[in-house]
């Protein structure tokens, strides 16, 4: 039998104590009456013995109460999953899903079915099927359809403070329009205390699609070159690209309007190259479906390829879309002209539409990869980039490793536009922090496995320099990942997934945030060093404030409500007859008709 060593002692005192008792009766002389008082012992027990007189011993015990915490995660919950490309890359128990499962008690199920397959996902809809989180960009229904047929319930704002307070503050940060992104707006249109779905946070709010890129050699040959105080050298450590660090630039430094039309000038005929030959041209000009790679000449004229976007034009007083507007035929006029005198070049023929898938992509890359081209409208997501040769090395500046490995580049905030600074820029990548994608909730999903989730992904968020989620997010330093300049300050150049062992494999890659979500306005490391430093740069230089076009109004349901509906019904009757006309207007060709406002029989 198992004695607690504190019972012991009580048990012996007491002994000890009758053996005293009884030597004392054996004697004549009366001794004083002698109370011992003992009280037994328990793990939480300090005992105290204080003696009062000789031969009187009084045994007294102080209580203390231990606190028995409570598990948060003591009741179990299995997670049903579909978030990402799941059907060909993910791999049952990867790293990242074991760390998570076991720290909070779950047991994450992944679909194997890709949010891509929208055949697949109209299938599992039509068997009245839905994960508990889903991210379906490419659902035949989208979040207020699902919330409506019955698939996923709403959230109430509560939910946030509570279990999310991160995505709470988040939308005071952001506030007022984050407030609408996914909200259940009541009967007159205002917002409600309920949400469809988590709406996503990303941080290329704070950036632009593709930046101004311009060879700062050629800008010194025709005497164009910004002060030398104004050029800051992006920092190259990667072994691949490291021979050229100081050669790659940037700068807050914006050229005016007529300033940036004599470069293009100059590139075409001062021979910026310096061979003796007129071989060199300032940029290619792309067919105006290509959104976003027109954005930063559309945006001189205070417009950009988004046709969600409304601008008050203030020429005529009417809000329009951007082929209403002055710009956009002020734009038209000027990249004729640009056109007309061979400073601004159009690719090839059969380059000119977006299909079949790369054909005009290619070919830019190989006009670029000649070195006779001085202005380019820089890729963000592959520029400088050790570890995707298949599109960094053919995109400027990668024609140090071809053509001229002295050449020197300088990007640019923006390009300028004929009127007052504020009435042009470039197009914001998003419009706001919060987006129109959201992570949805099924129906079934309680309001306690919702806190677990809640919890999950406030943990994630509220402690991102912690070596638990650092490892969730990032992976393993040597293994997922290696570093491009100084650690946790720079960028990650990634390991091929075919190259990481099994065990190591995560549900987590690039794109994929996995199961924590997209939830952050700032940029992260696991982009190349290059990209972090420009990003940085931008944003402390508050080039998005100062540099985008934005809308007048914007056409999306949760700033609209139920007239986006109407909307949309409006625009699919007219929307082929309207964009007819601008496919057959806006060629380089037939532009002159459309842009031009001269009034002599010549014009």
């Amino acid at each position: 039998m198992f004695i607690r060593k504190g019972y012991k002692i009580g048990v012996l005192l007491v002994i000890l104590a009758l053996l005293l008792a009884t030597a004392c009766q054996g004697t004549s002389q009366e001794q004083p009456n002698t109370e011992t008082t003992t009280t037994q012992a328990v793990p939480t027990t300090a005992a105290k013995t204080t003696t009062a007189a000789a031969a009187t011993t009084t045994t007294t015990a102080a209580t203390t109460t231990q606190k028995v915490e409570e598990n948060p995660f003591a009741e179990f919950y299995e997670i049903s999953w579909l978030t990402h490309i799941n059907d060909d890359k993910y791999i049952e128990g990867a790293m990242d899903e074991l760390m998570i499962e076991e720290r909070y008690n779950v047991d994450f199920k992944v679909w194997n079915i890709s949010n891509y397959d929208a055949e697949g996902i109209a299938m599992m809809l039509a068997a009245g099927d839905i994960p508990d989180v889903s991210y379906l960009p490419h659902s035949p229904l989208n979040q207020v359809q699902l919330y409506e047929e019955g698939f996923t319930r709403s959230i109430h704002i509560d939910m946030y403070k509570k279990y999310f307070p991160y995505y709470y503050q988040q939308m005071e940060n952001n506030a007022p329009s984050s407030y609408n992104y996914s909200n259940i707006k009541k009967e007159d249109g205002s917002l409600s205390d309920e949400y469809y779905g988590v709406a996503m946070i990303l941080g290329r709010y704070k950036t632009y699609y593709n930046w101004p890129l311009i060879r700062l050699d050629w800008l010194e040959s025709v005497g164009y070159d910004p002060p030398e105080s104004e050029l800051v050298p992006v920092k190259i450590s990667d072994e691949k690209l490291g021979k050229y660090d100081g050669q790659l630039f940037i700068t807050n430094h914006v050229f005016a309007h007529e300033e940036m039309n004599d470069i293009f000038r100059a590139f075409t005929e001062d021979d910026p190259d310096g061979n003796g030959i007129d071989d060199t041209y300032g940029a290619i000009i792309y067919p105006h479906n290509h959104v976003s790679w027109v954005d930063s000449y559309w945006g001189q004229f205070g417009i950009t390829t988004a046709a969600n976007y409304l601008y008050l034009d203030e020429t005529t007083g009417d809000v329009v879309p951007y082929y209403a507007h002055t710009g956009f035929r002020d734009y038209m006029e000027w990249a004729f002209d640009m056109y007309q005198k061979g400073y601004m070049r159009t690719l090839p023929e059969g380059f000119q539409s977006l299909a079949p898938q790369g054909s005009w992509y290619d070919n830019t890359l190989a006009n670029w990869a000649t070195g006779k081209i001085g202005f380019f409208l820089c890729d963000s997501q592959y520029i400088a980039r050790p570890d995707l040769p298949e599109y960094s090395d053919r995109q400027p500046p990668s024609i140090w490793m071809s053509v001229d490995e002295s050449a020197t580049f300088l990007i640019l905030p923006a390009m300028a536009g004929p009127g007052p600074e504020g009435t042009w820029g470039s197009k914001r990548h998003r419009l706001d922090a919060f987006a129109t994608s959201a992570y949805t909730i099924g129906a079934s999903v309680s309001d306690d496995k919702l806190a677990r989730i809640f919890t999950i992904w406030n943990d994630a968020y509220s402690n991102p320099d912690d070596d638990f989620w650092r490892t969730i997010v990032y992976g393993i330093e040597g293994v997922h990942y290696r570093w491009t300049g100084e650690p946790w300050a720079g960028g990650q150049v990634q390991t091929p997934i075919d190259k990481i062992p099994s065990h190591y494999r995560r549900y987590a890659s690039e794109g994929n945030p996995g199961f924590i979500g997209s939830f952050t306005p700032e940029y992260g490391y696991n982009m190349n060093e290059v990209r972090v430093f420009i990003w940085g740069f931008s944003d402390q230089n508050s080039w998005t404030k100062k540099y985008t076009v934005e809308p007048y109004k914007y056409i999306d349901y949760m700033y609209m409500g139920s007239m986006y509906n109407d909307y949309v019904k409006d625009w699919q009757e007219v929307s082929g007859e309207i964009m007819a006309v601008m496919t057959t207007t806006t060629n380089l060709k037939n532009i002159r008709g459309l842009c031009c406002r001269k009034t002599n029989s010549t014009g």
